[in-house]
């Protein structure tokens, strides 16, 4: 007997979709409330953080409610505790759907789910208290971490099982990608947590390690999860075929050898060749890009994504439109020049929040958008449908401010650390400024008296007179208005550098309660769709409206 016609016999008969969403429904929809959960409480840890940058007073004298303390509990909230229920939960799906089989052991889901939960409850609540693992974007503490590989253990058991339940000869993409993601977590999560917590490494090799760890997290593991869904729900919707399985096999391995290594800082405290490594990795990255965007395009060519009247459709087109952009700033980093200008600003943070929530989120939500109603029935749909079009309008407005302001603004304030400051004027040049005691007449100063002038308010115009007079006999003094901003060493001044650093962190501060009032909008209609279903005609929402019809009616009979 040949092998072909092994393979043939020992498929199992595909389920119905009807009994598969059925299997799923307790512990998905558990995933996906939890995740909706956390997506709010991120965005809220979020913006208080935020907040605390206009106002430094703002809960001062609360040592728990530090910027810095808000900012990791905002991370950590997301990625693990939106990022891993939203992904867990979509992977159960997905893989049931693909492999055509009822969920396996859904009991083990929901323990995991449980346990999941705590771990990242734990995790805030340390990190509250102060006790952090140091790494900056895996600020996880070690019990933490231990309780989330236990919880991801579990729910990892029961989608294996029933990936192994249905033999198919090939596979889809978008498994490889979840598959991917269920073992990059253990692993990256392992790794980072037995060489930096339980036998840490030495001295500067905590570094790679740990940017390792952080960036393996969000480039691999949330980045399978949400090209896994774009990837499935694309074709799914428009009714094409993928493409090529090749553009898509070129991504998928691509991506699972570099994501871990890009978009180390020119300037880390680390041997060259490492650095180098990382830029090498960076540049080839625009494989990736061009692998799975060239693959979607040419798949959905002819249908508008962002202006279909499908929300999912729309939310996995800006997804895929924000991980290209995203892609792109990383493939930026192999220019050395850039790389330099950008590393100490504010850019870092706001593409990472433009990549979480411009891709990420925007791609979990929209599948949720589409998955969750069908966990009830072929006919159940959301309750507040126009609702759901704000969910995604103001993450996606959100998005682009973070991005256009995170990365605009702060190539200003990367420019000014760059520039050299310079106290004495050059040689023949005279510069007068307006001041309080001079009245409107202009009195020369030095360039470091009007820095000083600068910094305390004192200055009455922002217009400088310059007089420069050229060596020799003939020449004659030349003498013209010029701005504040002509001056030499003027993006260097201390005033101008904290105006700069300050002022994308404010400007993205919108973003940030736009992200929190689409998490809001979210969870209401998440907690509308499960009141309106959970218990058939004993839900909330099924008893209300017999409450309001009894008059009506006439009362019970």
């Amino acid at each position: 007997m040949d092998e072909e016609f092994d393979n043939s016999e020992s498929i199992a008969t595909e389920a119905k979709p009807e009994a598969i969403n059925a299997s799923c429904r307790g512990p998905v929809l558990f995933l996906f409330a939890s995740a909706a959960v956390w997506l709010v409480q991120a965005a809220l840890a979020g913006v208080l953080g935020s907040f605390k940058v206009h106002v430094p007073g703002f809960l001062a004298d609360y040592s728990f409610l530090t910027y810095g303390h808000l900012q990791a509990n905002a991370w950590v909230a997301f990625l693990f505790g939106f990022g891993g229920n939203a992904g867990l939960g979509l992977t159960l799906w997905m893989l049931s759907r693909l492999r055509g089989m009822p969920l396996a052991r859904p009991g083990f889901v929901i323990a995991g789910t449980v346990l999941w939960n705590v771990g990242v409850t734990a995790a805030m609540v340390g990190i509250t208290m102060g006790d952090q693992s140091g790494v900056a974007g895996l600020e996880l503490p070690k019990y933490a971490t231990r309780v989330l590989l236990i919880g991801q253990a579990f729910i990892a058991f029961s989608a294996i099982l029933t990936y192994f339940s249905r033999r198919h000869r090939q596979l889809y993409p978008s498994t490889w990608y979840l598959i991917a993601s269920l073992v990059a977590l253990p692993w990256v999560l392992g790794t980072a947590h037995w060489l930096l917590v339980e036998t840490p490494v030495r001295g500067a090799a905590q570094i790679p390690v740990g940017h390792w760890a952080a960036t393996s997290l969000v480039q691999i593991w949330l980045g399978c999860i949400g090209l896994a869904a774009v990837i499935y729900f694309i074709p799914k919707i428009i009714g094409r075929e993928l493409f090529s399985r090749q553009w898509a096999a070129l991504g998928f391995w691509m991506l699972l050898l570099l994501g871990g290594w890009v978009n180390l800082n020119s300037g880390a405290p680390l041997p060259v060749w490492q650095i180098t490594l990382s830029q090498c990795a960076s540049g080839l990255f625009i494989f990736v890009v061009i692998a799975v965007g060239w693959n979607l395009r040419q798949t959905a060519k002819g249908v508008p994504l962002l202006g279909s009247q499908d929300l999912t459709l729309k939310c996995m087109g800006f997804a895929l439109g924000a991980w290209i952009v995203s892609g792109l700033f990383t493939f930026s980093n192999v220019c050395p020049s850039w790389n330099a200008i950008m590393q100490f600003t504010y850019a870092n943070t706001a593409l990472r929040n433009f990549f979480a929530w411009g891709f990420f989120a925007m791609a979990m939500i929209g599948a949720i958008f589409y998955v969750a109603p069908r966990l009830f029935g072929p006919k159940v749909n959301w309750v507040c449908v126009k609702t759901n079009k704000w969910v995604y309008r103001l993450i996606a407005i959100g998005a682009v401010i973070m991005v256009t302001a995170g990365v605009g603004m702060s190539w200003k304030h990367g420019k000014s650390l760059n520039t050299i400051l310079v106290d004495e004027s050059p040689a023949g040049h005279v510069y007068s400024v307006k001041v309080e005691e001079s009245g409107d007449l202009f009195a020369p100063r030095s360039l470091s008296a009007i820095r000083s002038l600068h910094a305390d308010g004192k200055l009455k115009s922002t217009k400088v007179h310059r007089r420069v007079t050229k060596t020799g006999e003939d020449s004659k003094p030349v003498e013209d208005k010029i701005s504040l901003s002509d001056l030499p060493g003027y993006d260097a001044w201390p005033a101008v550098l904290q105006k700069r650093a300050l002022m994308p962190m404010r400007i993205t501060f919108l973003g940030e309660v736009l992200f929190l009032a689409g998490s809001l909008i979210f969870l209401g209609s998440m907690l509308c769709l499960l009141a309106r279903n959970c218990c058939g005609e004993c839900s909330p929402v099924s008893l209300w409206r017999q409450f309001r019809e009894t008059p009506t009616k006439g009362g019970a009979k």
